[in-house]
């Protein structure tokens, strides 16, 4: 059951993640008549990398509202603790602002934000250069400074919480049998 919710949820992000990237080359493309390469720097596989690094952070927050759902068993509270999470962690993740500006409070939530990880690899991705600030890693060269620690933290998550969202569902399905 929890993979059927992941998947389809994963499928809506796609849909939307594309129809963002769309309308956002179509609007540049309007107002500067600039092409595709000054839109997305890594080109067609960058798309792509976009598109599968949205995969990636969809399916931990997905989890984590499965684990929600499944430990207040009530449609509205899930709603409210989902988003009792994600509005607070976007305004202190790198989504709106660069780390280094923000205060240091801040900085030290946005380190451990998962938020910060997904904004900064799709940032990394159309820019076409490393632009992580919240961990300084030069082993990989170039985006993949930024990549390789984002996805690790990412897919860490998806483990983690999917794992955690598995067995709750498991043993909510065996307790209402009996």
């Amino acid at each position: 059951m929890f993979l059927g919710k992941a998947l389809s949820e994963v499928v809506r992000i796609v849909v939307q993640t594309v129809i963002i990237l769309v309308l956002g080359f179509v609007l540049l493309y309007v107002d500067t008549g600039a092409a595709f390469g000054d839109y997305v720097q890594t080109g067609v596989l960058g798309v792509l990398g976009i598109v599968a690094v949205t995969v990636v952070f969809a399916v931990w927050f997905t989890a984590f509202s499965n684990v929600v759902a499944l430990v207040t068993r009530d449609q509205e509270s899930t709603i409210i603790g989902a988003n009792l999470l994600q509005f607070p962690l976007l305004f202190v993740s790198s989504a709106f602002l660069p780390v280094d500006v923000l205060p240091q409070w801040v900085q030290v939530v946005a380190t451990f934000n998962p938020i910060t990880y997904g904004v900064d690899a799709v940032r990394s991705i159309m820019l076409g250069q490393d632009v992580m600030t919240v961990l300084e890693v030069t082993a990989f060269g170039g985006i993949w400074n930024a990549l390789v620690p984002a996805l690790a933290v990412l897919l860490a998550l998806d483990l983690a919480f999917g794992a955690v969202a598995v067995r709750l569902l498991t043993r909510a399905a065996s307790s209402d049998v009996q």
